[in-house]
């Protein structure tokens, strides 16, 4: 059995999570193993269970521990985005944050053109185009999120797909402000492009669509 070191560190809760993520990397642990229990915790560590209490709850609000009736602490599969969701909920993003977002969002389907146009297929064209609406027609945020959380899935990232469903305060933002308001090529011009025969093209059509969201891109 793997030990756990000895805290000396004056943070001690820090210390349990520091200690415990570091157990858990060095005993090959998997979601679904079981870790030690609170008493073997705090004797190994020279803490008393509060401390332990509190250094898991942190691996806890992480989504990488759970207590299960019966069986103990076990390890689990986090959502990458907890925090990130948690925070976008509670509405606690500066207007500089959104902006920022909002270009890293579009990098990042930038990044993911040739992979969507690669595996793109007859039925997510379709389905493409039911929700990109009708030519020349700028959608609402509701639309936006669903036609590009489309596009991400074509290209096969499910995590590119949970970042946008997070970023709805960016997006109010991003409308409230009036870019939304200004974004072309449409949600229509991209499928064609996606539709074509270059890769390239598609790409290049992304880009004309993000402008707004990139740094000095904004349109009149």
């Amino acid at each position: 059995m793997v030990e756990l070191a000895e805290l000396r560190s004056t943070t001690l809760a820090d210390g349990v999570e520091d200690s415990l993520l570091a157990y858990i990397r060095r005993s090959n642990l998997t979601p679904g193993d079981l870790l030690p229990k609170e008493e073997e915790l705090a004797e190994q560590l020279k803490v008393s269970r509060h401390i332990v209490r509190e250094g898991v709850s942190r691996l806890k609000t992480l989504g990488l521990v759970e207590s299960r009736k019966h069986k103990g602490m076990i390890l689990t599969r986090p959502n990458v985005f907890a925090g990130v969701s948690k925070l976008a909920e509670a509405r606690l993003f500066s207007e500089n944050e959104c902006r920022e977002l909002m270009q890293m969002r579009a990098y990042m389907e930038l990044g993911m053109t040739e992979s969507i146009f690669r595996k793109k297929t007859p039925e997510s064209l379709k389905e493409l185009r039911q929700l990109a609406g009708s030519r020349r027609k700028h959608p609402t945020m509701e639309e936006e999120i669903a036609f590009h959380s489309k596009l991400v899935s074509i290209g096969g990232n499910a995590m590119g797909g949970e970042f946008l469903k997070i970023l709805t305060t960016a997006f109010t933002y991003i409308f409230e402000q009036g870019a939304g308001k200004h974004v072309t090529p449409f949600h229509t011009d991209l499928c064609d492009a996606l539709e074509g025969d270059s890769w390239e093209e598609f790409y290049q059509t992304m880009k004309a669509h993000f402008k707004p969201y990139l740094p000095n891109g904004s349109q009149n």
